[in-house]
């Protein structure tokens, strides 16, 4: 009757354990600046018109969870992101900067390019 229970309990809590050690690996981690874009196409630089900052997740918030997320974007010769890849961080984290970066806009260039961005979401201790 106890092992049931003990077992029970261990799958409860097997996704929040999970969730605290990504998030303290990648606070451990984390060493760049609050918010870096860095470009992948050696030949130009794209500057960024429209930029919505992400939105920190309510999760994370209330998980402690800080870190730093990283995509890989597509931005058509006109400056529309057409595609967002995942490169890492915690899902959370992520998807947040994700659902952010589809509605930015950069200038237009001579072709599509790819660019990369990373973004350290940091609590404020207030």
């Amino acid at each position: 009757m106890m092992a049931n229970f003990e077992i029970r309990i261990l799958r409860l809590f097997k996704p929040v354990v999970l969730i605290l050690i990504t998030s303290l690996l990648w606070s451990t981690l984390a060493t760049s600046p609050a918010f870096s874009q860095t470009s992948q196409s050696q030949s130009s630089t794209r500057k960024l018109k429209v930029s919505v900052p992400p939105e920190y997740p309510e999760l994370a918030r209330k998980m402690n969870i800080q870190g730093v997320a990283r995509v890989l974007l597509t931005v058509t010769s006109d400056g529309r992101v057409v595609g967002v890849k995942e490169l890492g961080g915690n899902p959370v984290l992520v998807a947040a900067l994700v659902q952010a970066v589809r509605k930015w806009k950069y200038e237009s260039a001579d072709r599509e390019s790819e660019i990369e961005v990373r973004f350290e979401f940091v609590q404020n201790r207030s």
